[in-house]
């Protein structure tokens, strides 16, 4: 009941929404706050409303009241993420090996695996191709409820168009952007970090299409990406969103002072995000559109 009800006032936090919130149409506020405080099992109509309205499948609930090792679980997840970032592949492959939580995390076994080859790829330990067959193996083989925890099957699907894009295969690629986009952009999540992988592929895909000189396609993937960053507040992008854009305001001959803005507004995010590389590109390719 504590790590079952830790869990949900977490998962309640992410979303943004207060016990109140939660609690209508499922039942009383002071019940909510039980569960939460540990102090009660949920009734199982209770705890798959719970599980919808936040999102998760109800079965990672239910896992929990036989694991537990949810806290080491997420840990573990943090240490992963991070050496991510970093790009150090090795590591990562360390801490997935050593791992020591109980495999009866079908959902964490089925991440790490994600994790594993996705790092042995970009180590060259496999290839291209037999990375992508290992992660289509995920999706196909997992049980369906539980690789949309956290949104693995779009990360997966997003890993598998990144793969085909860097090597060459880049309407492959294609395919799989516009296969995520279709089924989720347009939706509203009560997770509000699902718009950050969404601005990603997003931003992904204009840069292919840039690259293959579609440049009409790639301009309506940038301004859409820009418009998603400001309805979700995820600006981490919107620089070379606009970066982007200005290059294919370029290429379609676009006015010369609709072009200088749009590099300005660039070069203002990259500045704000402290961003050197970025800085130092725009100022010295486009520097006569920042007179």
């Amino acid at each position: 009941m504590k790590y079952l009800g830790l869990e949900i006032s977490k998962l309640r936090a992410e979303a943004g929404i207060s016990q109140k919130e939660l609690a209508k149409d499922i039942c009383t506020q002071s019940t909510i706050s039980r569960i939460e405080a540990g102090e009660v099992y949920p009734a199982i109509d209770t705890l798959l409303k719970i599980a919808l309205k936040l999102q998760v499948p109800v079965e990672y609930f239910i896992e929990m009241l036989f694991h537990k090792n949810v806290f080491k679980s997420e840990e573990l997840i943090n240490d992963i993420e991070f050496h991510l970032k970093e790009h150090n592949y090795q590591k990562v492959i360390s801490i997935i090996n050593s791992n020591q939580i109980d495999k009866d995390n079908i959902w964490l076994d089925l991440y790490c695996d994600y994790i594993l080859n996705t790092a042995r790829y970009y180590l060259k330990i496999i290839s291209p191709k037999e990375c992508i067959v290992n992660l289509k193996s995920i999706l196909n083989y997992s049980n369906p409820t539980t690789i949309q925890f956290r949104f693995l099957q779009i990360k997966i699907n997003n890993t598998i168009a990144n793969v085909h894009g860097e090597n060459g295969e880049s309407q492959k690629c294609l395919f799989y952007y516009n296969k995520i986009l279709k089924e989720h952009i347009h939706k509203n999540y009560s997770d509000y970090k699902i718009y950050k992988t969404l601005i990603t592929v997003l931003f992904n895909k204009c840069k292919i299409l840039y690259d293959l000189k579609e440049y009409d396609a790639a301009l309506n993937t940038a301004n859409q990406g820009i418009q998603k960053s400001k309805e979700s507040s995820f600006m981490f992008l919107t620089g070379k969103f606009l970066y982007y854009k200005g290059q294919c305001l370029e290429k379609k001959v676009a006015p010369i002072d609709e072009i200088k803005k749009v590099y300005q507004q660039a070069l203002f995010f990259f500045e704000f995000q402290d961003l050197p590389f970025y800085i130092q590109a725009i100022n010295q390719n486009k520097k006569q559109f920042l007179r």
